[in-house]
């Protein structure tokens, strides 16, 4: 009899130790998905305040020319995305007009050597 209650004492640890970690990320996952959901619904999101630009670049000759771009445009705080094209030298930029500026953007591409030209609106699709 004893042995019967110890081994399902043990089972039910074993199960315990299995289904803990499952509840704790399952949890995570639900947390994170209301917080983004959310963000994504809420009025003063700044998503409705985005803008997009189109930015000619001149003198990006590879693939890590436009990595670098795209790297250091990113990191600006306010972009949201950013999409290099080196067949067409140009740079398509999500971001933030009260975080940052196309003026700005354009400082910091010029900072790295290349030269970006004037910006322009692309319209939202």
């Amino acid at each position: 009899m004893l042995d019967d209650k110890t081994s399902r004492t043990a089972r039910l640890r074993a199960a315990l130790l299995w289904i803990s970690p499952v509840i704790v990320i399952v949890a995570a996952i639900v947390a994170y998905s209301a917080s983004t959901s959310k963000d994504s619904k809420s009025p003063n999101s700044s998503a409705g305040q985005m803008q997009t630009i189109s930015m000619p670049l001149e003198g990006m000759v590879c693939v890590s020319c436009a990595a670098r771009v795209k790297r250091t445009l990113k990191g600006m705080d306010g972009v949201q995305d950013v999409e290099v094209n080196l067949e067409r030298r140009e740079a398509l930029v999500r971001f933030s007009p009260d975080k940052v500026t196309p003026d700005r953007m354009e400082s910091a591409i010029n900072a790295l050597g290349y030269k970006a030209g004037k910006s322009r609106a692309v319209e939202s699709q």
